[in-house]
Parts: C-alpha cells; sequence; structure tokens
C-alpha cells in the first residue's frame, strides 16, 4: 500500500476505533489530533478534512461504516511494520478515555484476525497491553461475530 494512502487508512482506523463503543468522547477525538499532529506515520495528512469525513459517514451509515472498514481491511497487502502501525493506533485510541468496553476489544480482535501478525510478536510490540490484545473469547475467530454498538447488534462478515 502506498504511503499516502496508508496513512489516511491508519487515521480511518483510529476513528473507527473510537466510535466503535457507540460513543466519540472528546478524549478520543482529543487523542486522535494529537496523533495526527505529533506522530510521523501522520506527516503530511490533512487530518482535519478527513476527520469530519469519517465522524459523517460514522454520523450517517453508523455501524456499517465499521463493517465496511473491517472488509476493507481484508482487501490490503500490509507490511509488518504497517499492520503494527495500526495496532498502535488502536490500542492508543481504546486506551485514551481510560476505560476499555468490550466492543472495543471485539473490534481489536476481529482487526487482529485480518493481520498476518502473530500474537507473540504484538506481545513483544506492545507488553503493556497483553490483557487487550490476548483474545480468550476467540473474537476475531467467529466468522459472523456481533459487535455490541450502542445496545445493537452489528453482524460482521
Amino acid at each position: 500500500m502506498k504511503n499516502q494512502e496508508f496513512k489516511s487508512f491508519l487515521f480511518r482506523s483510529a476513528v473507527i476505533a473510537m466510535a466503535c463503543d457507540g460513543d466519540i468522547a472528546d478524549s478520543e477525538i482529543n487523542t486522535i489530533r494529537e496523533l495526527a499532529s505529533n506522530e510521523i506515520y501522520f506527516l503530511g495528512l490533512d487530518y482535519d478534512d478527513l476527520l469530519q469525513a469519517n465522524v459523517n459517514e460514522i454520523k450517517s451509515i453508523g455501524k456499517i461504516a465499521i463493517n465496511n472498514y473491517l472488509s476493507e481491511l481484508s482487501t490490503f497487502q500490509l507490511n509488518t511494520h504497517q499492520e503494527l502501525q495500526i495496532i498502535e493506533v488502536l490500542l492508543q485510541i481504546i486506551n485514551a478515555d481510560n476505560q476499555t468496553e468490550e466492543s472495543e476489544l471485539k473490534f481489536l480482535h476481529l482487526v487482529k484476525s485480518k493481520l498476518k501478525v502473530d500474537q507473540e510478536t504484538l506481545i513483544v510490540e506492545f507488553p503493556n497491553n497483553i490483557d487487550q490484545l490476548l483474545d480468550f473469547k476467540n473474537y476475531g475467530l467467529h466468522c459472523n461475530t456481533p459487535l455490541l454498538l450502542d445496545q445493537k447488534v452489528v453482524l460482521l462478515s
């Protein structure tokens, strides 16, 4: 995947992670803006317009945006470094509001299931997030796992 395309997708990953618990917290938006302003992998990205476009998409089609993201993720040929960046950004967003919701963990594990990076590499790279990275309920192994958002069920395929 080309660098600029990946930057946009990585940013979209952050916005989708922010919305997967059914609530978009100000602390999560601030974390996204901080990441986009300070992290090298977002260098040169016009993130204000992209943030607004992604939030508008989520507001208009809701949970379908999350399903579309997961389907799109499956189509990309990402390298290990890119996959680790996605996990890193997801973990930062999930932890931004100091609460980890069950739906956020489901989303993280569904994303992990679509990546090639192995569990051991993730644990070595993110040792402080072992509890979040280990999928004790095997969410990523179920083809039609429902993702609860706002007390409504979305079937992921």
